[in-house]
């Protein structure tokens, strides 16, 4: 990806550079230059004053693929997201920006699920620990947590569903009442 940046800044550059010579010279893109010197000016008239020169900017598609680029070095997808969008929608069908665009949506489906994986396992750390506390009301609401990390018809929720009933049972019988709430007290948990 590096690379592809690399190469995308140095044909920008070429291309900026080819425009910007022919403004430079006074003459438009495009027009022949002329082929005779002009007259000399008299050596007691002051030079005629030269317009400065505005480099010429890139264009919106271009302009969006390097920030595009720049934020995904970087490691901000959501950034370099928004950015390949914007150039897809200065250039419809453009299979570089859609090509960006698969590869900023999947990494980012991949920055969540890491996420997700990593909460899961601080959850399943956490019950366990509380579990073998007989610490019932963290476990309950450790339980609860991690219900909603899991489909509705999947396996693991209705294990984890069947697995709450049990801990209910726990806890209406208040067995071990003075250990609960002594695993999730330090987590902000109730």
């Amino acid at each position: 990806m590096k690379r592809l940046m690399v190469l995308m800044v140095l044909a920008l550059g070429g291309w900026i550079g080819a425009q910007g010579s022919s403004w430079a010279d006074g003459m438009p893109p495009g027009t022949a230059q002329p082929q005779s010197a002009p007259a000399a000016a008299p050596a007691s008239a002051a030079p005629a004053p030269v317009a400065p020169t505005r480099p010429a900017q890139p264009d919106a598609y271009t302009r969006a693929m390097l920030i595009g680029y720049a934020a995904a070095e970087q490691g901000d997808y959501q950034t370099a997201l928004i950015n390949f969008r914007r150039a897809l929608a200065a250039r419809p069908n453009d299979r570089y920006a859609q090509a960006a665009i698969r590869n900023m949506e999947s990494f980012i489906a991949e920055q969540r699920a890491a996420v997700r994986r990593r909460e899961i396992a601080t959850l399943q750390g956490r019950l366990a620990a509380a579990v073998e506390q007989t610490d019932w009301a963290c476990a309950a609401t450790t339980v609860d947590q991690l219900t909603t990390y899991f489909p509705a018809a999947s396996l693991e929720r209705a294990q984890l569903v069947a697995y709450r009933g049990e801990i209910t049972g726990f806890l209406e019988a208040r067995t071990n009442v003075e250990t609960w709430s002594t695993v999730c007290l330090g987590l902000g948990q109730p």
